[in-house]
């Protein structure tokens, strides 16, 4: 049986004054922090093959910047390409790398070149950091923490974040995915790597202050309760989820301001998030189960997606996009998130005026044993992640969002007919859900088998 081995290392990637942040379509600028950001990477090495796990508290890179990252990472230290996993952490409140998705505005060149270098050299020193190590996995759950943001109103109409306590939400459409798994790497002589992973959108900080939001305020919980651990936490599949209950009791409501937009954020209440995710480990990390193949092994697989384009509103979503980037919000006849998606929709419809017409997007896995990390590079919907855990051959596998690329929401196919922000903004025609399912098992067999 081949021995594993396991590195860590985490560098600091905080932005600084000024810098402005992703994540809405209204432009916010860094004021200060309130947590650090970071990116982390793990290195495993079975003897034979290295793959690396790395995770960046930003909101998402574009399929082209992570290519361009992993080809040099690959250069750089000899690892193969489709050995280099990127997540990201999605939140809200950190820096853009390049042109920001919602507006026009730039991240900086100087902000982003002292990133990458803190992304390169923290593979180099997680490389360097290797130890043996055994691989362990258990999953318990988050109760109350994520619920769907997508709701059918008394009207029939749909809508995404409706507001708190909406007089006309009728039902949720779907059930969020509360399960919290964890991979567990004890390493001899040295601190232990546990890996998180849970399923709700990570924007729930709000404000012009830097935090890596839930995952990094978990990390930060886990890592103060036990010794010797180093922690991360991956983001799940997340597309149609996140913080916001639509009925809460005074008591959930404690440490939350009504946003702009009115949904309910709070610092407190992301720190409130990371406790509860942090806590279900507590629950079960100590009776984790063995795995006892430390294979390591990786692939990758092109898929290829029709586009949304519809140019027979066109003029309608010029005409929306101009009114917007004037500022001129008010004369539009919407308010809170309804604004806020008829924006997203009409920046889709202008963006894709010209095509294309179909985009290709790279699938990604890497396995240690029957462990599978199983990468979406956008945000898929709860269900499609609880299709691809059923039908994967692995033992346990770990779904996760915006992997080595942030290139769309992934929506079920009714949620185009029935509407909301996420199917009215994506890029992607109706029907791309079952072409990823079926691809993203069909990754999984072939590099369980390979």
């Amino acid at each position: 049986m081949s021995t594993l081995k396991a590195g860590f290392a985490r560098l600091c990637i905080n932005p600084p004054l000024g810098e402005p942040i992703s994540g809405y379509y209204e432009p916010r600028f860094t004021k200060g922090v309130l947590d650090d950001l970071y990116v982390t990477a793990i290195a495993v090495d079975d003897g034979e093959k290295k793959a690396v796990i790395m995770n960046l508290d930003l909101i998402m890179m574009n399929a082209k910047q992570c290519i361009e990252h992993r080809k040099a990472i690959a250069e750089r230290t000899g690892l193969d390409f489709e050995a280099i996993y990127i997540t990201f952490s999605h939140t809200h409140t950190g820096p853009m790398i390049g042109k920001d998705f919602a507006s026009d505005l730039h991240g900086s060149e100087v902000y982003e070149k002292f990133m990458v270098s803190q992304m390169y050299d923290a593979v180099t020193y997680a490389l360097e950091d290797l130890k043996e190590a055994e691989i362990s996995v258990g999953e318990g759950e988050a109760k109350n923490i994520s619920f769907v943001r997508r709701f059918r109103m008394k009207d029939g109409s749909v809508r995404t974040n409706p507001g708190v306590g909406h007089p006309d939400i009728l039902e949720a459409l779907g059930t969020p995915n509360e399960a919290v798994k964890l991979v567990k790497l004890e390493r001899k002589d040295a601190d232990d790597i546990y890996i998180m992973n849970f399923g709700t959108h990570p924007d729930t900080v709000g404000g012009e202050y830097i935090s890596a939001d839930w995952p990094g305020l978990a990390r930060n919980t886990l890592e103060k309760a036990l010794d010797g651990v180093k922690a991360v936490c991956l983001v799940g599949v997340q597309g149609d989820v996140n913080h916001i209950n639509p009925n809460p009791t005074e008591g959930q409501k404690k440490g939350t301001f009504i946003d702009f937009d009115s949904v309910p954020r709070g610092y407190a209440h992301a720190q409130y998030m990371g406790r509860a995710i942090a806590g279900a480990v507590l629950q079960f990390c100590d009776k984790t189960e063995p795995v006892k193949n430390y294979k390591i092994s990786y692939g990758g697989q092109t898929v290829t997606l029709a586009s949304n384009q519809d140019n027979s509103r066109l003029a309608e979503a010029e005409e929306i996009v101009k009114i917007h980037a004037e500022g001129r919000d008010e004369e539009l006849p919407y308010t809170e998130m309804e604004l806020t998606t008829v924006v997203a929709e009409a920046t889709r419809i202008v963006a894709l005026k010209n095509g294309p017409v179909s985009y290709d997007f790279d699938l990604s896995t890497v396995a240690i044993g029957d462990v599978a990390f199983s990468g979406f590079p956008g945000e898929p919907f709860t269900e499609i992640g609880r299709r691809v855990e059923a039908a994967s051959p692995f033992k346990m596998t770990v779904a996760c969002c915006l992997v080595n690329g942030g290139e769309s929401y992934f929506p079920t196919s009714n949620a185009y007919d029935e509407g909301g922000y996420e199917a009215r903004s994506s890029y992607l025609k109706k029907g791309t859900d079952e072409v990823l399912i079926q691809s993203t098992v069909e990754l999984l067999n072939k590099v369980k088998n390979s």
